[in-house]
């Protein structure tokens, strides 16, 4: 495709041009928006809807981005961190540091959520599950390069908290049909590598994100309030050094050591001791944030654990959404599950079928550590058979559901030709570090670096 080449939206796309100031300059560029056709890997069909952004260029990395849920369509990403047009504050604001200043960005939405859908109510419920969410993006994302002639692009996969298991898993599936990935963006989802050995260890490395919590909502003591580097250094030795072997086998401490222990956890969390068990020495992600301003009545954000209420006006934002499919980028049909119709059951009906649910993993996610049964070692696999695959982890500081020092032990504990493969980033901000004033600047240009390999255009 020569350098001046019009951007190729899949056939049947409606197509609109605008233009947007990036990375400095005047830019144009087009957006395509429809449905594609899919199948879920076992014969059921569907569509799914995307947003496409293009601009003009040779080379151009592809970048195809979701967000999680079970359930959730690509809203977040698109509209609060990477699109070129971004909802804040009840109104449309230009999003400069968009990355479409380097790569061309398509949104894609999940069978069940906003446009998407299956052909029957019956195929659609035989898309949600985990293992055919992954052939049906794995379809998807084949089928948009060959319609649109993008086979030779840099291709890179972004998905936040659940959509970083579609991310790997599609990956993973790409590599094995022969289909080259440059780079996953793992965002507020921890790295899916399976159930893996050392779990005491990356469940004590959550330490710090709790201690940066209570840090911010000044609940600790009064020696660990004077500075937050100080606090978070020493939460982090404490986390390994001492409280990872603890949780490991808690038994083998005589009362008197697992009361220390129990002691200097409270201390780094800003807790009352009373809430530390002295048997487990663990105390969960859910008790953590309905513990820590207990005296208050109130309960911190699972999301962001500085807050304890949202602080998105979801139907201003839904309102807008809305507008800038129907009215912005012209698309007239079916109808927006969750906004212009009822949401469809997608979370309440998945099946996490891609490794079996067990009496402890269960209880692991009722205490609030995510999904019912653990991924699979998607990731790992992915960059074992891709030797040049690269992959970029973003975490923030005040998930409750993920740990920014959890994720780099994880990684250092990899083979070392998969582990110098990583960037690793953690955030000011929460599960959505990107709606944080600074941090978004930040985070875009971040991911801007990596989907130029370190280059802008």
């Amino acid at each position: 495709m020569p350098s001046n080449a019009a951007p190729a939206c899949p056939p049947g796309a409606v197509v609109t041009k605008h233009q947007a100031m990036l990375a400095g300059e005047a830019t144009d560029y087009v957006a395509c928006v429809g449905t594609l056709p899919v199948t879920n890997g076992a014969g059921a069909k569907g569509q799914l809807f995307y947003t496409a952004y293009l601009r003009e260029g040779a080379k151009r990395p592809l970048a195809f981005i979701w967000n999680g849920g079970p359930g959730g369509d690509s809203r977040l990403l698109h509209f609060h961190a990477l699109g070129p047009v971004l909802i804040r504050g009840g109104s449309y604001q230009a999003n400069v540091d968009s990355p479409l200043a380097v790569a061309d960005l398509v949104f894609v939405d999940p069978v069940g959520t906003s446009f998407s859908r299956g052909a029957t109510e019956a195929d659609a419920k035989k898309f949600y599950g985990t293992v055919a969410d992954i052939a049906a993006t794995a379809d998807f994302i084949e089928g948009y390069r060959r319609a649109t002639k993008r086979e030779a692009a840099p291709l890179f996969l972004i998905g936040e908290s659940f959509g970083t298991w579609r991310a790997a898993g599609a990956a993973e599936k790409l590599v094995e049909h022969g289909v080259p990935v440059a780079g996953m963006v793992l965002v507020s989802g921890g790295i899916p590598l399976g159930d893996m050995p050392d779990r005491n260890r990356t469940r004590a490395l959550t330490l710090p994100n709790r201690t940066a919590t209570a840090f911010a909502l000044g609940k600790l003591p009064a020696e660990l309030e004077k500075s937050r580097a100080a606090a978070l250094l020493q939460s982090q030795d404490f986390a390994d050094q001492v409280y990872a072997p603890a949780l490991a086998d808690p038994t083998a401490l005589d009362a008197g050591k697992r009361e220390e222990v129990a002691l200097e956890l409270a201390r780094l969390q800003g807790l009352d001791p009373k809430l530390i068990d002295r048997t487990t020495l663990w105390v969960s992600p859910r008790d953590f944030r309905k513990g820590l301003l207990a005296s208050e009545g109130k309960t911190l954000d699972i999301f962001d654990m500085r807050k304890t209420a949202p602080s998105v006006d979801a139907a201003a934002d839904e309102k807008l959404a809305l507008e800038w499919f129907r009215k912005r980028l012209g698309y007239v049909g079916g109808s927006y599950a969750g906004i212009e119709s009822a949401a469809l059951p997608v979370g309440e009906n998945w099946a996490y079928d891609q490794s079996p649910i067990t009496r402890e993993s269960l209880a692991r996610a009722m205490a609030g550590e995510g999904p019912p049964s653990a991924s699979r070692p998607w990731t790992l696999t992915a960059m074992q058979k891709a030797p040049k695959l690269r992959t970029f982890v973003a975490t923030g500081i005040y998930d409750s559901l993920n740990g920014c020092a959890s994720n780099l032990v994880t990684v250092a504990a990899l083979p070392p030709e998969v582990a110098e493969r990583f960037t690793m980033r953690c955030y000011e901000g929460g599960h959505m570090m990107y709606e944080e004033p600074g941090t978004d600047v930040v985070f875009n240009s971040d991911i801007a670096a990596f989907l130029s390999g370190g280059k802008r255009e």
